[in-house]
C-alpha cells in the first residue's frame, strides 16, 4: 500500500523509538516535524511512557527543537487521569513517577495509600514495599489498572524495565490482570476522539511497535506507517497480518517528506 503522505492533514507520532530515545532525538525527527508544521500539517504525539507529564513532554520536545504544547500530547497518564475523572474515581494508589502523579493531580485525582483503585505504570523506584501494599489493596477488593504492558523502554542506549514486570509480580500474588488504559486501548481511542476532531482518511499514525502503534491505528481506522528506528524489524513488519499489519514501512521519518 502506498500512502499519499502529502495529502495527510493530521500526523500522529509515537515518541519512544519514533521521535526519541527519551534522552535524544532520533535522526531527522526535528527537521521532519518542523517541515510538516511549516506546511500547515497538524502534529500530535502519543506515548504510554508516563515518566514525564504531558506538560513535561511538551516542554522537553520544544527544548529539543520540536515546538508543541501539552494539548498536542496524548500520554497514557493523561488518558488514565481523564478516564478516572469521568468515572468519578477521586483517589488512586499509583505505582509510577512524578509525571504520572502530575497528570492525575491536574485532573483533581488524589494519590492515596488507602485508595480502592491501583494504577501500574513505569516506576524506576518500584520496590518490595510498593509490591506488598498494592497486593494488599487488590486482595481487599481494589480495582487494578495499568498505563502500558511493555517489557521495557529505552533511554539513550540503555533498556529499563517498563510495566510488564510489575504487572507480572502483582498477578503472581493476586491472580488479577489490570484494565489497560494505554495504547491500543479503547480508553486511549476515546480520549483522542473526544479531544480532537479527526476524519480517518486524513490521519496517519507513525510508530515503531506493531502491537501498540499499528494495532491502535487500525483500531481507529487511521492510516499507519511503521518506522524501523525502534523495536520492530523489517522481517517482522513484512510478516505482520490483520490488525498488526502496517499500511507502510519506512526506514526513518525522513521518508515522509520526500513527497513534499
Amino acid at each position: 500500500m502506498i500512502i499519499p503522505f502529502k495529502n495527510i492533514k493530521h500526523y500522529i507520532f509515537d515518541l519512544d523509538g519514533t521521535i526519541w530515545t527519551h534522552t535524544d532525538l532520533l535522526p531527522h525527527a526535528d527537521y521532519v516535524i518542523q517541515k510538516l508544521q511549516k506546511k500547515g500539517k497538524n502534529t500530535h504525539f502519543i506515548t504510554n511512557n508516563t515518566i514525564l507529564s504531558r506538560d513535561g513532554i511538551a516542554k522537553k520536545l520544544t527544548h529539543m527543537g520540536i515546538r508543541t504544547t501539552k494539548e498536542h500530547i496524548f500520554s497514557a497518564g493523561y488518558v488514565a487521569s481523564k478516564y478516572f475523572e469521568e468515572k468519578g474515581i477521586t483517589e488512586i494508589y499509583a505505582i509510577g513517577e512524578h509525571g504520572l502523579v502530575a497528570d492525575l493531580s491536574e485532573a483533581g485525582i488524589k494519590v492515596s495509600e488507602n485508595a480502592n483503585n491501583v494504577l501500574i505504570s513505569i516506576d524506576r523506584s518500584f520496590n518490595y514495599s510498593k509490591l506488598k501494599h498494592a497486593t494488599d489493596l487488590i486482595n481487599k477488593g481494589a480495582e487494578l489498572y495499568c498505563t502500558g504492558i511493555s517489557k521495557y523502554f529505552r533511554a539513550g542506549t540503555e533498556l529499563y524495565p517498563a510495566e510488564a514486570p510489575t504487572i507480572k509480580a502483582i498477578e503472581t500474588l493476586t491472580g488479577k490482570m489490570p484494565i489497560h488504559l494505554g495504547k491500543p486501548s479503547d480508553a486511549f481511542k476515546s480520549r483522542i476522539s473526544e479531544d480532537i476532531t479527526l476524519f480517518p482518511e486524513d490521519v496517519l499514525i507513525i510508530g515503531d511497535d506493531l502491537n501498540e502503534d499499528i494495532v491502535f491505528a487500525n483500531k481507529c481506522g487511521f492510516k499507519s506507517a511503521l518506522t524501523l528506528t525502534g523495536n520492530t524489524s523489517k522481517e517482522a513488519a513484512d510478516e505482520a497480518t490483520s490488525m498488526k499489519k502496517p499500511g507502510a514501512v519506512i526506514r526513518d521519518l525522513k521518508e515522509i517528506i520526500t513527497f513534499y
